[in-house]
Formats: C-alpha cells, sequence, structure tokens
C-alpha cells in the first residue's frame, strides 16, 4: 500500500501529526512545501501512528523513495 512505510515505522504510542487538506483527504504533517500546506491545511489532528497507516509518507520518506 503507497504511503504505509511512514506510520508502520512508528512504535506504539507514538503520535504523529496529520492536516485535513482542501478535498478532505487526511495527510501526515511535512509531505508538501510549507506554501503549499498553509493554502491547503483545513484542521490539524494529532494521530497514534498505528492509526495514519495509509496517509501520505513525509517529506524525508518520499523523498528517500525517489532515489
Amino acid at each position: 500500500i503507497p504511503g504505509k512505510e511512514g506510520a508502520e515505522n512508528q512504535k506504539d504510542g507514538e503520535y504523529v501529526l496529520t492536516y485535513e487538506d482542501k478535498d478532505g483527504d487526511w495527510m501526515l504533517v511535512g509531505d508538501v512545501p510549507w506554501e503549499m500546506f498553509t493554502d491547503s491545511c483545513r484542521r490539524l489532528r494529532i494521530m497514534k501512528g498505528s492509526d495514519a497507516i495509509g496517509l501520505a509518507p513525509r517529506a524525508g520518506e518520499k523523498s528517500k523513495n525517489r532515489n
């Protein structure tokens, strides 16, 4: 499943910051440049890492997957 790697690596009890974009999709904070984030962010949510499986990866994980 695309995007699954980042949240899977979270240990039980760890939390991640997510946001809802203007399309209603929940994404991990840090997956887009700051200006795009501020234009598209509608609300923030702190989620358990295990609940964030399937969300888009963070920027560092995305760039790691490009190589």
